[in-house]
């Protein structure tokens, strides 16, 4: 099955807030902090369509406390 996978650079000491909101609002497969360019991986299963990798991305940056957002399409 399809699946991205979203890198997010968070501001500093919310990682733990994003992973949570990731899990239980948008509801990812799974999220985890990390250390690196970027804080918060996450997996979701997600049609892999440009419109729906692109418009995920979009609402993610909307969210208060990311920064950034970069994502990767993959398969099992």
């Amino acid at each position: 099955m399809p699946f991205a996978i979203y890198l997010i650079k968070v501001t500093p000491g919310k990682e733990k807030e994003i992973k949570e909101k990731l899990l239980n609002e948008i509801n990812f497969d799974e999220v985890h902090v990390v250390t690196g360019p970027f804080d918060v991986i996450g997996k979701i299963h997600i049609p892999l369509t440009r419109r729906a990798l692109i418009g995920l991305k979009e609402e993610l940056e909307r969210i208060e406390n990311i920064i950034a957002v970069k994502y990767l399409e993959a398969r099992d």
